[in-house]
């Protein structure tokens, strides 16, 4: 199959494709990792999860989406399991994740310049005594 044959407008917009696919694996495994990687986030240090946190929305949203198209495709429902919707999927996780880098590039010096002086004050602060109860 050729990449014109791919972004044929038949082909991309067929409402009900057949369910038989040599994908099905890689992208249950793809979709599936992605809603695990949401969850190692959700349990990161409150630190690192200030930076990395951003990515927990569009690696889940993206994951459930992709699950769904699977599961639409297997059943063969009209619309859910077309094509485009797959792209729409990937478009959109792909269009986040580039905000969210651009977004990473500008903010992650500034917080890790404040994060050293933030040290540097508090190795100076008295540490705090134990209550005695």
């Amino acid at each position: 199959m050729t990449l014109s044959q791919i972004f044929s407008q038949n082909y991309l917009f067929d409402i009900n494709p057949t369910p038989q696919s040599n994908l099905y694996i890689p992208l249950l495994i793809l979709f599936g990792l992605m809603i695990v990687l949401a969850a190692a986030i959700s349990f990161q240090r409150k630190s690192i999860k200030k930076v990395v946190g951003k990515f927990f929305v569009p690696l889940l949203s993206a994951g459930v989406l992709g699950l769904i198209y699977l599961f639409a495709r297997h059943e063969s429902l009209p619309y859910l399991s077309s094509r485009f919707f797959l792209v729409l999927i990937i478009c959109m996780f792909l269009a986040w994740v580039f905000i969210l880098l651009v977004w990473s590039a500008k903010f992650i010096p500034k917080y890790m310049n404040s994060q050293k002086i933030e040290d540097r004050y508090n190795r100076y602060l008295p540490k705090a005594k134990k209550k005695n109860g």
